[in-house]
């Protein structure tokens, strides 16, 4: 018992406490464009992606109105402004069913995720392949045709692949500031 209190207190003196970055978030681009294939698998991610990102300050442009203004600067030889880039490629459901007494139902949503930034004025360019998954079980004895918990999770898959997607991209923004480090 006296160990706990003792390492409790050298704990709390020697200023031991959760702590954040030094440095505020702040993104060295100003805009960030988001471009998603535009199909009807893909476009349900757009909303709750851009929604995210605006959430946290991030001022989030059309992919294709990014396009067409990098080549009309280009036509008029004007220097583009740095713009982010989020890229989402090759968007894909799979469903695995269990079947048995109960049917047991796993949806997997996976993209390939392009984050095109930049760090210390240098350009950064990463590429991730994301996966989110749920599952979940029913009787089709005993409920409709319809698979309402189906279309549910869905959407929750959606939302999930939105919030890691912007969560990485916040990763990649962080500041690369040392924390000041106190030894007791």
């Amino acid at each position: 018992m006296m160990t706990v209190v003792a390492a409790a207190t050298h704990l709390t003196g020697c200023g031991f406490h959760l702590r954040g970055f030094d440095a505020p978030l702040d993104f060295e681009v100003e805009k960030t464009a988001v471009v998603i294939e535009d199909n009807r698998l893909s476009f349900p991610l757009k909303l709750p992606l851009t929604s995210r990102l605006e959430t946290l300050g991030v001022d989030v442009v059309d992919g294709m109105t990014m396009i067409e203004n990098a080549a009309n600067s280009k036509a008029n030889s004007i220097d583009a402004e740095k713009i982010a880039l989020i890229k989402v490629d090759n968007l894909r459901f799979r469903r695995y069913e269990l079947v048995g007494v109960l049917t047991e139902i796993r949806l997997v949503l996976s993209a390939d995720v392009t984050y095109d930034t930049y760090q210390n004025g240098q350009p950064v360019t990463l590429t991730n392949s994301i996966q989110v998954e749920r599952s979940y079980q029913y009787n089709e004895a005993s409920v409709s045709t319809d698979d309402q918990q189906g279309d549910q999770i869905r959407d929750w898959l959606y939302d999930s692949l939105a919030r890691r997607i912007t969560d990485q991209y916040i990763a990649i923004s962080l500041p690369k500031v040392a924390p000041n480090t106190r030894v007791c």
